[in-house]
């Protein structure tokens, strides 16, 4: 089983890696077709709010332990 601080390094390196490339794919460096369909701005936009609203609540359950 993997403690609280390591769950949230492996979050922070996934989290970096992904926004890495959804910036990529942003700028078009990096495209990406499955089955024809396009990745759209809003499918990335959409993703990149997901990232943030899991990161608060991270930090909410954060700011909860340190309080317990």
């Amino acid at each position: 089983m993997q403690s609280h601080a390591q769950i949230l390094k492996r979050w922070h390196d996934l989290r970096m890696m992904l926004i890495q490339q959804l910036d990529m794919f942003e700028t078009g460096a990096l495209t990406l077709r499955a089955s024809g369909v396009n990745i759209s701005a809003d499918a990335i936009a959409d993703l990149k709010q997901q990232i943030l609203e899991f990161d608060a609540l991270i930090a909410a359950d954060e700011a909860e332990n340190r309080d317990a």
